[in-house]
C-alpha cells in the first residue's frame, strides 16, 4: 500500500472507514394496531401471529464478500423491543382463556434478507443459502409469557413488553421476533397493540 491519503487505515477498518456521529434512530409500528386474529380453528382456538421486521443490529459491518446490506438497522447495540398491549380489560372475559408466547429468529451472517412477509422466515427450517430470500431461521421455541400480560385481580388495562436481541449486549447480527397469541375455546378479543425498537 502507498503512503496517499486514500490508503491510510487509521481505524484498521478496511476496506471502508468506520462509521462515526451517526444519528441515533428507532422503529416503530403504527400505534393501536389489532391483533390479526384469523377465527376460530377446527379445534376451537383462535390463534394469531405477529412478526417484527428483521433487524440489522450490526449495521457497522462491511462485507468481504460483497454481499449487500439488508435488514433495518439499528445502529445501539442495547436497542430493545418495547410491545405495549392495550384493552386487556375492556371486556370481562379479555383474558381468560388467553395464551401468550413469542419465538426468536436470527442469522448470524448473511445479507440476502428481504422484508417479504414473515412467514418466509420459517420456510427453510435447514440452513440457508446466501440467495435464500430470507434467511433467518428460528432459534428458540415457543416460550409462554401469558403470566406477563395477565396479572390478576389488579389487571392493567395495558402492558409493556420488553425484548432483549439474542447476545447479551453484542447482538447477532440479524434478528427477528414472532409474538403468538391463543384464545382457547372462542374467538379472539379485540386487543391492540404497537412496538418500538430503539
Amino acid at each position: 500500500m502507498g503512503r496517499e491519503v486514500n490508503y491510510r487505515n487509521p481505524w484498521g477498518s478496511n476496506p471502508a472507514p468506520a462509521p462515526k456521529d451517526i444519528p441515533t434512530t428507532f422503529w416503530y409500528t403504527q400505534a393501536g394496531m389489532t391483533v390479526p386474529w384469523p377465527g376460530v380453528n377446527a379445534d376451537g382456538d383462535d390463534i394469531a401471529t405477529w412478526s417484527t421486521p428483521v433487524f440489522d443490529l450490526r449495521p457497522q459491518l462491511r462485507s468481504s464478500q460483497n454481499m449487500a446490506k439488508a435488514g433495518v438497522p439499528v445502529w445501539d447495540p442495547a436497542a430493545r423491543l418495547y410491545i405495549q398491549i392495550f384493552n386487556l380489560t375492556a371486556t370481562d372475559p379479555a383474558t381468560q382463556s388467553l395464551r401468550m408466547g413469542y419465538r426468536e429468529f436470527a442469522n448470524t451472517t448473511f445479507g440476502a434478507v428481504t422484508q417479504a412477509g414473515p412467514n418466509r422466515a420459517i420456510a427453510n427450517s435447514g440452513f440457508p443459502n446466501q440467495v435464500s430470500s430470507n434467511p433467518v431461521v428460528r432459534v428458540t421455541p415457543l416460550i409462554d409469557i401469558t403470566s406477563e400480560i395477565m396479572l390478576g385481580t389488579n389487571q392493567p388495562d395495558s402492558v409493556v413488553l420488553v425484548f432483549e436481541v439474542l447476545g447479551e449486549g453484542y447482538p447477532v447480527r440479524y434478528w427477528q421476533l414472532q409474538l403468538e397469541w391463543m384464545k382457547i375455546g372462542a374467538a379472539g378479543p379485540p386487543l391492540h397493540f404497537q412496538a418500538a425498537m430503539y
